[in-house]
C-alpha cells in the first residue's frame, strides 16, 4: 500500500508551542506526528526539540522510532528536570499495510473507516501531572507510551490533532468531515473552517465544556489509497 496524499495545518496563535511531523520515508512507509508543548513549561522548545529529532533520525521501524523519542525524553529529562521542557507527542508510523500508533499525552490518533471513526491511540488519566494523561516526553527518565498496531485497509483516512482542534471538535465531528471530504487538502481546510465557526459563536464540544476553548490547533490527515 502506497503513502497516499497528506495534508496538515498548525495555528500556534494561542501559545506558539504545537509542532508537527510528516516524513514520508519511503514509497510505502511514512512518519506522520503531532506535538503539543505544555503552557508554562518551555513547551514551545520542547515540541520543537522533539519534532526536529523525528525528523532527523533515521527512522525505518517502530524500534528506531521509540529510540527517537527516548532520546529527546531523556535529553528534556536532563535539562528540565521533570517540571521544564515538556511536550506530547503522537506519531502514526506506516509500514506498508500496517499503521503504528504511538502516543505519550493526550493527543489522539483516529483510524477513519466507512464513516466511523476509531481511536488508535489510549488516553489514560493519570498521574501527578492530572492534565497530561499518558505523561509527557520530558517529565521522567524513563519515557512512559502507549502502542497500537493496525492493519489498514484501502480507503483508510489518518488523523492526528493536538487538544487544541479536539477540545472544540468532537471525534464524531472529525469523521464526518473527513467522511465528505474527498481529499486530505479538503479535509483540512473543513476542518479549520468548522473551528473557525464555533470560535465564532464561542461554541466548543457539547459533551464536555460547552464554549470554545482557546489553543493552538494542529492536524495531520493522510488519505489512504
Amino acid at each position: 500500500m502506497n503513502n497516499g496524499r497528506v495534508a496538515s495545518f498548525c495555528d500556534n496563535s494561542a501559545h506558539g508551542e504545537d509542532a508537527l511531523v510528516v516524513r514520508e520515508l519511503s514509497e510505502t512507509s511514512c512518519l506522520d506526528a503531532v506535538l503539543d508543548g505544555v503552557t508554562q513549561c518551555q513547551g514551545g522548545y520542547a515540541s520543537d526539540f522533539t519534532s526536529q529529532m523525528l525528523r532527523d533520525s533515521p527512522i525505518a521501524s517502530l524500534e528506531e522510532l521509540l529510540a527517537a523519542l527516548e532520546q529527546s525524553n531523556l535529553t528534556l529529562f536532563h535539562g528540565g528536570g521533570g517540571r521544564d521542557l515538556l511536550t506530547t507527542a503522537s506519531a502514526a508510523l506506516k509500514l506498508g499495510t500496517t499503521v503504528h500508533s504511538v502516543n505519550v499525552g493526550d493527543s489522539p490518533v483516529y483510524l477513519v473507516r466507512g464513516g466511523g471513526i476509531l481511536e488508535l491511540s489510549t488516553i489514560v488519566q493519570a498521574g501527578p501531572l492530572s492534565n497530561l494523561p499518558n505523561g509527557a516526553v520530558g517529565r521522567r527518565e524513563t519515557l512512559s507510551y502507549k502502542h497500537r498496531a493496525v492493519e489498514l485497509e484501502p480507503g483508510d483516512r489518518l488523523v492526528l490533532a493536538t487538544d487544541g482542534l479536539l477540545h472544540n471538535l468532537t471525534p464524531e465531528e472529525v469523521a464526518a468531515v473527513v467522511a465528505r471530504s474527498s481529499t486530505a487538502e479538503e479535509a483540512v481546510a473543513a476542518l479549520q473552517a468548522v473551528v473557525d465557526e464555533k470560535r465564532a459563536a464561542h461554541q466548543g464540544r457539547p459533551d464536555t465544556y460547552g464554549t470554545f476553548r482557546e489553543d493552538d490547533r494542529t492536524a495531520v490527515v493522510r488519505y489512504l489509497d
